[in-house]
């Protein structure tokens, strides 16, 4: 079996394949010894594998001596809130692949705060892993340790529901948006149970799809928004909300079943957070992927944009400790530390429905007045160690250079990296010029290709 490694969203990998019972288990005893002398809370999304894993994880961590309660299918950020308002929690996991097909699977781990752990506690539980990997257990044995009924996690689900209400009476108080009909695609995932009743609390008349009677993510949630877009335009309604798997992110679909781009809803949020004059609205915390049309637009309102690498956790450090300001990533991760300590695509869609009663305007005019620099961002599929060996080939580096070159006399520039959580090196290139960021891109990708023995 290949290590185990934590990218950028937690371990991911195929249920039953790179992703197995036995790494759940060890996990499991790895967490209870990290995080000792207190209870961890488990969640999931509902993918099918989801129950087999958390059960595994949670055998393991009681066999450790922890106490687990398995709390069910919750989103992401809704476990992140009970384990941050538990005083007995001593962190938490939530089994997702967020955004990935249902045939992937994931494990994310939560410390005390409701944050995702840092690198260094990652490393150290990758490390614990493959020592428990190595001494060798049967998890099928322990596994009714583990099987703990969710009902004891009902109160925590309780919890989350209630911060959601309360969440919807301050953006939109005195059901400000009475006037607004919207439209949420919960993807078939971990949000479906919450996404109606969320959003209905700001006023809005809410109407759902996707809400856990089909297979998650399939054609369907903000990876695949062209559903959602299509049922917007023929209903009539006034704007559209689509969630990930696992409900940590939204997109945003305008009266006219269109996308609007993640960065635009960045600068939206930014501005009117800035018009309010709220705290810390003179900053917003990016990623490096965030556009750069949007950075000039607020310099223009006098709001500096700080930009970190991509990872929604990353603009939690950033905004961590201020309780207040507003940070988010171009994929649809917000963040408002005033409603939460970590990215919540309910909570992010409350704002985003509060921001347009205000605004009482079609979203589409919104977004008409932040026009974006053209950007492209292209992948290609590569096999493990492929990506670092690729960027660290100097026929490879070379090319790019000359790409940087190329786009950096007007202006633009240029990001290779590898994915975080999927096996793709990902190549974005963004300038004035459509046609230079286009060629730029192909000609990056193609040398990627020539030199990996493969099509592009």
């Amino acid at each position: 079996m290949a290590a185990v490694r934590f990218g950028t969203d937690g371990i991911r990998g195929i249920a039953g394949e790179s992703l197995t019972d036995s790494i759940a288990y060890a996990l499991g005893r790895a967490i209870a010894a990290h995080f000792p002398g207190g209870t961890i809370l488990i969640g999931r999304d509902t993918r099918p594998s989801g129950a087999g894993l958390s059960a595994a994880l949670a055998a393991g961590a009681n066999a450790a001596g922890a106490h687990a309660i398995d709390l069910g299918v919750i989103p992401t950020p809704g476990l992140a809130a009970v384990v941050a308002g538990e005083p007995t929690a001593s962190c938490g996991v939530v089994v997702t692949a967020s955004h990935n097909p249902v045939e992937y699977n994931g494990l994310k781990v939560l410390g005390r705060d409701g944050r995702k752990v840092a690198d260094a506690v990652e490393r150290e539980l990758e490390a614990a892993i493959e020592a428990e990997l190595a001494r060798g257990f049967d998890a099928a044995r322990d596994q009714v340790r583990g099987a703990s009924s969710t009902v004891e996690g009902e109160s925590y689900r309780a919890r989350y529901t209630a911060q959601l209400a309360a969440t919807a009476a301050i953006a939109a108080p005195d059901s400000a948006a009475a006037a607004l009909r919207v439209l949420v695609d919960a993807a078939n995932g971990a949000g479906a149970p919450f996404a109606v009743a969320a959003l209905a609390a700001t006023g809005a008349k809410v109407e759902g799809m996707a809400l856990g009677d089909g297979v998650i993510n399939d054609a369907v949630g903000a990876t695949s928004p062209e559903a959602l877009g299509a049922r917007v335009l023929a209903s009539g309604v006034d704007l559209g909300i689509a969630l990930d798997g696992d409900a940590d992110r939204c997109a945003v679909v305008d009266e006219r079943g269109q996308l609007v781009d993640g960065d635009v809803m960045i600068g939206l949020i930014a501005l009117d957070r800035k018009a309010r004059g709220l705290p810390h609205s003179d900053q917003v915390v990016a990623t490096i992927l965030t556009n750069s049309g949007i950075e000039r637009h607020l310099a223009a309102a006098g709001i500096r944009l700080q930009r970190t690498p991509v990872g929604d956790r990353h603009i939690a450090e950033a905004l961590a400790g201020k309780g207040e300001g507003f940070g988010g990533e171009k994929s649809g991760h917000l963040l408002f530390p005033e409603h939460a300590p970590t990215g919540d695509g309910l909570i992010s869609a409350i704002e985003v429905i509060a921001l347009c009663a205000r605004a009482k305007r079609p979203l589409s005019q919104l977004a008409a007045a932040l026009p974006l620099d053209p950007q492209v961002q292209r992948v290609i599929r590569v096999e493990e160690g492929e990506a670092e060996a690729l960027l660290a080939d100097p026929r490879f580096t070379e090319v790019l250079r000359e790409a940087e070159a190329l786009l950096g006399a007007g202006g633009g520039r240029i990001l290779v990296r590898p994915s975080g959580t999927e096996p793709l090196l990902r190549v974005m290139a963004e300038g004035p010029d459509a046609a230079a960021v286009e060629s730029a891109a192909e000609r990056l990708l193609g040398a990627a290709a020539s030199l990996l023995g493969r099509r592009s």
